[in-house]
């Protein structure tokens, strides 16, 4: 029997939207993929913008990303899914020759509206202590390029780039957030190498090595740009991990890193940006390993991510 693991992200930015005053907790009703068993003819439903299947072969699936890197370290696999029927995209990388691999994709337009991404990821356990990066990066640049451009290391830049991951973290199998958004704060030596937030919550998760994970995200973008209304919601495997907008949760900040705590000050909320034009417009599905010794291999999988205006949730068998 299978086991699966499911992360949300929702994304949304909606003038005039009221902004909650506590953290939701419970995944939306009506889940858009309850609809369609095994994802089968999700991408026909018209509140869907965008999915990839790994469905059509590799010539189809490269030539619909702005950037590649590595494609010959990619494959298909119909065997190990998430469910029946779905494809999962297997991204290697060889010691002492590359560190793995990337898909990215800018959209044009980008997406300034409420916006749901979720995919399934599958971390091997021989991957434990080599991973750097393997997530799918959502977020946007202006003006907008056609391959990824983080500027790590780079404070603020709120009228030029968001970039929001939700992925492995540490030494000790944690998953957190990765962020990076016009009032980040910043780390040793006055770096920005990506805000945490998950830090303390009582909803945080671990990696489910060598089974499928679901992720979702939800962001609310900010409106106007002045504003720290936006907002970031996370699930995995249809469980809510944190929610973080103006004024919850209760918790402080030190350095990099969000620490949740019931007795805390309240979070200050999302300026996303400072730029109305900077919206989110790319996907970066990305299998970054640095450190993998040379002549050794690892890889990771990737299948069935849906981009949606509402909750989408994990695959209905």
């Amino acid at each position: 029997m299978k086991q699966f693991t499911c992360i949300l992200i929702v994304l949304a930015g909606i003038a005039g939207f009221k902004p909650l005053h506590e953290p939701i907790r419970q995944p939306p009703a009506n889940a858009l993929a309850t609809l369609y068993p095994n994802d089968v003819g999700i991408e026909q439903d018209p509140d869907v913008l965008y999915t990839e299947k790994f469905n059509d072969g590799m010539p189809n699936i490269l030539a619909r990303y702005t950037d590649v890197l590595n494609r010959e370290g990619m494959s298909l696999d119909s065997v190990d899914v998430p469910a029946n029927g779905c494809v999962a995209l297997k991204m290697t990388n060889l010691g002492g020759k590359n560190d793995g691999g990337h898909l990215f994709r800018q959209f044009d337009p980008g997406f300034d509206s409420v916006l749901y991404i979720r995919y399934y990821v599958k971390y091997p356990s021989d991957s434990k202590g080599y991973i750097h990066h393997e997530s799918v990066w959502i977020g946007g640049y202006d003006p907008a390029t056609r391959y990824p451009h983080p500027r790590a290391g780079t404070c603020a830049l709120g009228d030029q780039r968001i970039s929001i991951a939700y992925e492995p973290v540490g030494s000790r199998d944690d998953m957190d957030t990765y962020l990076y958004w016009g009032d980040m704060r910043a780390g040793a030596r006055g770096k920005c190498y990506g805000n945490d937030l998950v830090n303390g919550s009582p909803q945080s998760k671990k990696i489910s090595w060598d089974t499928w994970m679901c992720v979702e995200l939800m962001i609310r973008l900010n409106h106007p740009a002045t504003a720290s209304n936006g907002e970031l919601q996370v699930w995995q495997d249809g469980a809510a991990v944190g929610h973080w907008g103006p004024g919850f949760p209760r918790g402080k900040w030190l350095a990099d890193s969000w620490i949740n705590n019931k007795t805390g000050q309240p979070f200050e909320g999302f300026r996303w940006r400072t730029n109305e034009k900077l919206t989110l417009n790319y996907i970066w599905i990305e299998f970054y390993d640095d450190t993998t010794p040379k002549g050794a291999s690892h890889h990771i999988k990737f299948s069935n991510l849906v981009i949606a205006k509402r909750y989408i949730g994990p695959i209905k068998s």
